[in-house]
């Protein structure tokens, strides 16, 4: 089984990619990917239109029941009373799964005090968040989610990217530093991958492919890797299982 915990669907205004329903399945049947959990893309920042993306992502989820789960993507500088109603409608009403903090899309560091408000509403649905972390530093810097993750330790912290390779030893810190964090190993170097699996554990680590024309490349990745078949089944899938709370 294939969990990937990071693929995205839309129109994104800031690095400009249009990513289609018809797309992200195609790739899931010819990858074997079991099952998806998509994020809106960026630069959105009226309701209405973040509203329209996160519908579109909950339509999907409800014609492939089991394939597709929604993360919560939106800017943290809506008004207040409108983030925390829209986060509260994609879990109680949509079934989302998660919420996505983009600290160099967003223009927020999780060290921001509306990224504490992101933590705490996550913490109040009792859902996971996602950090992007690697490019766009020093925003996006993996160290700089140690701080809400000892402040809120009931809400576990997916690392998008592991830092993008120059910035792994700070994943690894934050791994160190925080038993709520987890590694999450798009255009990750396998030799990271190993060493989280063999120091923290694979419980710890989940994959991931972020774009389309990476999941074939992350598979591929997984498969070559020297760790033992229980370890490769338990980050290919059993890891975002547990943290997303899938019910596989």
């Amino acid at each position: 089984m294939i969990i990937d915990a990071h693929a995205h669907l839309g129109i994104d205004l800031v690095f400009e990619e249009v990513r289609t329903e018809a797309e992200m399945m195609a790739m899931m049947d010819a990858n074997k990917v079991d099952a998806s959990i998509l994020q809106g893309m960026f630069g959105h920042i009226y309701l209405d239109e973040i509203q329209d993306n996160h519908n579109r992502i909950a339509n999907l989820a409800k014609q492939n029941p089991k394939r597709i789960f929604g993360m919560i993507t939106m800017t943290p500088y809506l008004h207040e009373a409108d983030f925390y109603n829209e986060a509260k409608r994609c879990v109680k009403e949509l079934g989302f799964v998660a919420m996505k903090l983009h600290p160099m899309a967003f223009a927020c560091s999780p060290l921001n005090v509306r990224a504490e408000m992101m933590w705490k509403i996550c913490d109040e649905l009792g859902i996971p968040i996602m950090v992007h972390t690697g490019a766009g530093v020093p925003l996006s810097l993996p160290s700089s989610v140690i701080t809400r993750c000892k402040q809120f330790p009931h809400v576990p912290c997916v690392l998008a990217h592991s830092g993008m390779v120059i910035y792994a030893d700070e994943t690894f810190l934050a791994l160190r530093e925080c038993p709520n964090v987890y590694m999450e190993t798009s255009w990750t170097m396998p030799q990271h991958i190993i060493h989280a699996v063999k120091t923290f554990g694979a419980e710890r680590v989940l994959f991931a492919a972020d774009e389309i024309t990476n999941v074939a490349t992350e598979i591929g990745k997984y498969n070559s890797l020297p760790i033992s078949d229980s370890d490769r089944e338990q980050c290919l899938w059993r890891t975002a299982n547990t943290v997303f709370r899938l019910g596989f």
